[in-house]
């Protein structure tokens, strides 16, 4: 196959999986709460990633509007999967981190994930689904 021919396979692959991810994202979205609206979702993950982090550090980290971030670190705090404590040193930091709540909603979403992937993969071989990880950590990651 020629590299264009597989580039051309490879943008028409990632069309079909950015409509599945916008489908997975509104239903991650919809389990944190029934009006988390789904872009929220990524805010969520970074908080659970990084946490303690600073709004800031989202800003950057997710590319996303300061405004945004803050709208949705509002709806992710008053549906009780955030915590905003200010930093003991310097009241104007603000340190956010994920609750004891937002890990629990994250391990139910995560297995359902997980159950899903597992069905989709049940054909392969292990040696492909090994194969295919590697290659999309190599893609996915930005250095």
């Amino acid at each position: 196959m020629e590299t264009d021919d597989a580039i051309r396979g490879i943008i028409d692959s990632f069309d079909r999986i950015f409509v599945g991810v916008r489908r997975t994202v509104r239903l991650a979205a919809a389990a944190l709460g029934p009006d988390v609206q789904p872009a929220a979702w990524p805010v969520f993950r970074e908080v659970i990633r990084s946490g303690p982090v600073q709004a800031t550090t989202l800003v950057a980290t997710l590319g996303m509007d300061k405004s945004a971030v803050s709208r949705h670190l509002k709806e992710l705090r008053e549906h009780g999967l955030v915590l905003s404590e200010r930093d003991p040193a310097d009241a104007r930091i603000a340190w956010l981190s994920p609750t004891p709540l937002a890990h629990e909603r994250l391990a139910v979403i995560t297995e359902g994930q997980r159950e899903r992937l597992h069905a989709l993969f049940e054909s392969w071989s292990a040696e492909d689904v090994e194969r295919f990880s590697a290659l999309l950590a190599r893609f996915s990651d930005p250095d």
